[in-house]
């Protein structure tokens, strides 16, 4: 044994590791060092770094879940939003029906009142017509009447044979013109 911890002590020249016992101790010294150190990390780092990586992995479901929250209720909204994008294109294409309707409506009703209109117009005018007529009639029988009138003073003014009073007359309705007789 005396052989192996020679062989242990003693660096060959030219090596540059010897496992001597100083070597060993300082290799034990650094082992327990690091059992320390790990120890010590584990029980005050690790519980720390461990609850706060559980805290962020945490925060990020929350924000995952509100995040998808956030989105189907985007989707619903957009759901309502195009149906009632829908409801107010039916809607617009009913009032737009409605207001055509309305305006044949209000056309009919319009031509109907000017065909009204021209029909108390036409009315008006064949009464104005009818009363210009009556009035020429009128003023007619007036002419005549003058025309009689005159023609009984020439037949009295003078004494006339029949054919005579036959030129007379029709002098008179030469003198007349072209009246047309009603």
């Amino acid at each position: 044994m005396n052989n192996f911890l020679f062989l242990l002590e003693a660096a060959p020249e030219g090596r540059i590791l010897g496992f001597d016992l100083e070597f060993l101790m300082e290799l034990g010294i650094q082992w327990l060092n690091t059992l320390i150190l790990t120890l010590f990390l584990a029980k005050f780092l690790y519980k720390p770094v461990k609850r706060f990586m559980d805290n962020r992995a945490e925060r990020i479901s929350t924000q995952l879940a509100t995040a998808g929250d956030a989105e189907r209720t985007a989707l619903t909204m957009k759901d309502d939003y195009e149906g009632k994008l829908r409801d107010v294109e039916q809607e617009r294409v009913h009032l737009i029906d409605a207001a055509r309707g309305q305006a044949q409506e209000k056309s009919e009703q319009i031509i109907a009142e000017a065909r009204r209109d021209a029909d108390r117009i036409r009315d008006r005018a064949r009464k104005d017509i009818e009363m210009e007529q009556e009035r020429a009639k009128d003023d007619m029988k007036k002419e005549l009447i003058d025309i009689s009138a005159l023609l009984a003073g020439r037949f009295a003014a003078v004494s006339l044979d029949r054919q005579a009073q036959d030129s007379l007359i029709v002098e008179t309705i030469s003198d007349l013109g072209d009246v047309k007789w009603l």
